[in-house]
């Protein structure tokens, strides 16, 4: 059995930190120890045998390399800023799960090629909403388009009811699994605290 907390001091050790974060995208770098958690819980529930994944605002990767240490076959790591891909990357060979990984600089966006084909389960770490409301949203409407088995996603917590109600529309039962305190270090001048902790819930939205 997989221990979480040696999956997450993995991550945590291999794949670096989003360095110097752009402020209108809300980068936030995932804890090793919430991504480890989310890939145990589809290891467990049979979500990453063959399974394609992919991870909307991928990063560096934090929360789609666990699932390919787990057991996923192929992983789509889509994200708009290229400076992430090098990082991305370099950290899938040092974890052999390189030739598992496609890394796609693109905006979100329907014409994304290559995940036409479907995939069976998506992970992401959308944007809060605190620069623009409504961008958590946007990214995980597009994780329910692609029609995946089941999405994992990571949401500022007190807005579940919402999106109970939009994905129940597109035909998916949103559970939260657990809540924690997400950390987002400073990363600017501005900034006065040198961490910030958000609230957040990991829901899994799963085909009714």
């Amino acid at each position: 059995m997989v221990r979480i907390d040696k999956l997450a001091i993995l991550i945590e050790r291999t794949v670096p930190p989003i360095r110097s974060p752009i402020l209108n995208l809300e980068q936030y770098t995932t804890p090793g120890d919430i991504a480890a958690k989310i890939a145990l819980h589809a290891k467990l529930s049979g979500a990453l045998d063959e399974a394609v994944v992919a991870d909307l605002g991928a990063g560096t990767c934090r929360l789609i390399a666990p699932l390919l240490i787990l057991g996923a076959s192929k992983g789509y790591a889509i994200d708009v800023d290229e400076r992430l891909a090098y990082e991305c990357l370099n950290a899938s060979r040092i974890l052999n799960i390189g030739d598992k990984l496609i890394y796609i600089i693109s905006r979100i966006k329907d014409e994304i090629g290559p995940l036409k084909d479907g995939v069976d389960l998506v992970v992401v770490n959308p944007p809060f909403g605190v620069w623009r409301k409504g961008a958590d949203w946007e990214m995980l409407s597009y994780a329910l388009y692609l029609n995946p088995e089941r999405v994992y996603a990571i949401l500022k917590s007190g807005n579940i009811e919402y999106h109970t109600r939009m994905a129940r529309e597109r035909g998916y039962e949103a559970r939260v699994l657990w809540s924690e305190d997400f950390p987002i270090p400073a990363s600017m001048e501005r900034h006065r605290s040198r961490i910030r902790w958000i609230k957040v819930d990991i829901v899994l939205f799963k085909k009714e």
